[in-house]
């Protein structure tokens, strides 16, 4: 029953892994998504920039405007860039933790089915043993049985030659 138990308590623990392993590449592909429509919006926007300035040279100064928006957006996408780097990283350290988490998970389940293996066979030896007890016991029963009744005919002869 304890066995049980405890298998089942690694079962779940188990599915509870393979539900943040699949919530953290949800967010992985959540992150690359957003990191894909980043870059291709500034590829639109250089794109409509360099448009600009060959067909406009008289609107210099107000690209130049938009320019230096771009670069403050662009600092700010670096910095996204960078945070969301670091939150890979540290999505990669938790999926390998969780991969190692899951290994030693496989490799207690196996020593578990090991050890209800073993304790399998044990309880077949057990049975075994107790059937030879129980014949053993109505043997020694039969025996006590008749011994019973000898000691009752050597009791009625001693009360008779008494």
């Amino acid at each position: 029953m304890y066995l049980e138990q405890r298998i089942e308590q690694l079962e779940n623990v188990t599915v509870e892994h393979g539900k943040q392993i699949e919530m953290i590449a949800t967010g992985l592909a959540t992150l690359t998504t957003t990191v894909n429509n980043g870059f291709n919006e500034m590829r639109n926007e250089f794109k409509l920039v360099h448009e600009k300035f060959a067909a406009q040279d008289r609107r210099f100064e107000r690209l130049e405007g938009r320019m230096d928006r771009l670069e403050g957006r662009m600092d700010r996408l670096e910095g996204r860039m960078d945070s969301l780097e670091a939150d890979v990283a540290v999505l990669k350290t938790d999926v390998a933790v969780l991969k190692t988490d899951v290994a030693v998970l496989k490799t207690d389940v196996a020593v578990l089915k090991t050890d209800v293996s073993v304790l399998k066979t044990d309880v077949a030896v057990l049975k075994t043993d107790v059937a030879e007890i129980k014949d053993r016991l109505n043997v020694m029963s039969g025996q006590f049985g008749k011994m019973t009744k000898g000691i009752e005919t050597l009791a009625e002869l001693i009360k008779t030659k008494l």
